[in-house]
């Protein structure tokens, strides 16, 4: 009898066992698939389009002879303040100076010889032919001359510009040469105006098209980490960049140019910086994570959708959007403030299906989204 009853017994405890299994089963499944969730709501949205690239002088020349020389006398080192005109340095002249008097000498002679001619010919006692060979060669002994003189002002190299001496690639002694075509020549130094500066950055071209003149952009360079510099977007380039020592396909860049609105001392001509552009600011408009946004088919047509939780299942719902974030997109029509969108995880979000049951589990933190809306509205009133 009591065998009978133990044996009762666990026949009982397993039905039961079994039963609490499959009801937390069914309960499990009844609950629907875990998902981040939040409410659409009004908010700000700063798009930004991010580049790196270096600094460089808004003037900077790359000086370089007209004539080839000896460096005789060097009056500048690297650092100092120049200007426009400022006597930078001389090259041996003693042959140039030699041919400027040798081509004065004969410009003189053929000046009185061709007097004579000319005088003569009024006269009619010189042919028409010896008039005109006279002439050619007062013309040419003229034209010598002049080049002659021309090359003895430019052995003495001064400052094209107003600026500081950047950078002295020579010293006294040395010979510098002009260039070819095969030859780009010595460049003797650089003068840069370093009361302003622009910031040289490459722009995918993906990016490229949402930019304009006269953008704000805000600049950090790598050697002031605890600064910004604001700017203003000044040149956008039209033509793609290529590099001619790569074989590799890769992404179309353009060349774009942030002048600095203002400048400090320390900075220099090739420091990396790091450009932030605004492309667009915008207040109190409807927007949701951007991560809750993907292209699906409705009616067999991909649109842009998001999914909302309408009695505890997943509804597809088909939006339209406009400027976004790194982490906001606008949303222009098909979602209505208070609405409730899942937002993730990816995992479930990549995979979920209309209809699905789903269970709001984290939604975002309220005081970190106001924590977020504040340094969106400071960055936009910035």
């Amino acid at each position: 009898m009591k065998r009978r009853t133990r044996t009762t017994l666990i026949v009982v405890g397993i039905a039961i066992l079994l039963a609490v299994i499959v009801v937390l089963n069914l309960t499990r499944k009844e609950a629907g698939e875990k998902v981040d969730t939040k409410e659409v709501a009004f908010g700000s949205i700063l798009s930004q389009v991010s580049a790196t690239g270096e600094l460089k002088a808004k003037a900077q020349v790359n000086l370089q002879a007209q004539v080839m020389g000896v460096i005789e006398q060097l009056y500048v080192d690297e650092g100092d303040r120049v200007d426009q005109g400022d006597l930078l340095l001389e090259l041996d002249r003693g042959r140039y100076q030699a041919q400027m008097v040798l081509a004065r000498s004969r410009y003189t002679q053929a000046k009185l010889s061709h007097a004579r001619v000319d005088s003569l010919f009024g006269r009619r006692l010189v042919s028409e032919e010896q008039y005109e060979a006279s002439k050619a060669a007062y013309e040419m002994a003229k034209a010598q001359y002049e080049e002659a003189e021309d090359s003895y002002a430019k052995t003495s190299i001064r400052a094209p510009i107003r600026g500081k001496v950047a950078k002295v690639n020579v010293e006294e002694g040395e010979t510098v040469i002009i260039g070819t075509m095969n030859n780009p020549g010595t460049v003797i130094m650089v003068i840069a105006d370093m009361s302003r500066m622009e910031a040289i950055v490459e722009v995918d071209e993906t990016d490229v098209v949402s930019l304009r003149i006269g953008q704000h952009a805000d600049i950090e360079v790598d050697a002031f980490p605890d600064t910004t510099f604001a700017g203003t977007v000044t040149k956008i380039g039209y033509m793609p960049l290529q590099n001619l020592l790569s074989t590799e396909v890769e992404g179309v860049d353009f060349e774009v140019e942030v002048t600095l609105d203002s400048t400090v001392p320390e900075l220099r001509p090739g420091m990396t910086v790091s450009v932030d552009i605004t492309t667009a600011s915008l207040d109190s408009v409807l927007k949701v994570p951007i991560q809750a946004v993907g292209r699906r088919e409705i009616d067999d047509e991909e649109k842009e959708t998001v999914f909302t939780v309408e009695e505890g299942k997943a509804t597809l719902r088909p939006v339209r959007t406009g400027k976004s974030s790194d982490t906001d997109i606008e949303i222009t029509e098909g979602l209505d403030p208070g609405e409730e969108i899942i937002t993730g995880p990816y995992k479930v979000l990549s995979k979920l299906k209309e209809g699905k049951k789903v269970t709001p589990g984290k939604k975002k933190d309220k005081e970190d989204e106001q924590r977020r809306e504040a340094e969106a509205s400071d960055s936009i009133g910035d």
